[in-house]
């Protein structure tokens, strides 16, 4: 009888135990879906600067003049042109790729995101074209080409949604070549 007694004085035990385990689980779990969060937020960052850089580098310096260019010479599609101009707007400061870099956020807040671009010439670099693969090094006469590296920064402020913390700010540079 007497060792029946000492097992109902550890009935409780097993729920104290089970209760604490259970909250530390609950809390690791939580813990683990925010860090990837987070991930998943910095991945989207480092792709949007990838992105900026790409439009940037395509879209910046002769871009809008090439096409100013084509529509007053009267070229054959000059109407496509305006249109591309128009839909596709050339890169001239930071202000006019964040509606840009925005439209590829996704689940992002894009009151939280800013973005730097800068263009700048590189050091030690030797300007050349590309006419062929066997000759890199010359330029074809009367061709002037023009090479520059356009670096673009993304940064976004992400609150964790546990909001014991933050914010935390997630920043991405990205830097591409760009000849014209």
């Amino acid at each position: 009888m007497l060792h029946h007694h000492k097992f109902n004085r550890r009935r409780g035990t097993t729920l104290v135990e089970s209760a604490i385990i259970y909250l530390v689980t609950f809390f690791i779990a939580l813990a683990l879906i925010v860090g990837a969060l987070g991930v998943f937020r910095y991945n989207e960052v480092a792709h949007l600067a990838r992105e900026g850089a790409r439009y940037a580098a395509t879209h910046g310096g002769q871009y809008n003049l090439d096409g100013q260019q084509a529509i007053a010479a009267g070229a054959a599609n000059s109407s496509a042109w305006q249109t591309k101009l128009t839909n596709e707007p050339a890169i001239a400061s930071s202000d006019d790729l964040l509606p840009i870099v925005t439209r590829h956020a996704s689940l992002l807040d894009p009151s939280q995101l800013t973005v730097t671009v800068s263009w700048t010439a590189p050091a030690n670099y030797t300007p050349r074209n590309y006419p062929s693969y066997a000759d890199m090094t010359t330029t074809p006469p009367g061709e002037n080409v023009i090479y520059n590296t356009v670096v673009v920064t993304v940064q976004y402020n992400w609150m964790p949604e546990l909001f014991i913390f933050g914010p935390i700010p997630l920043s991405s540079t990205s830097q591409m070549p760009m000849a014209y």
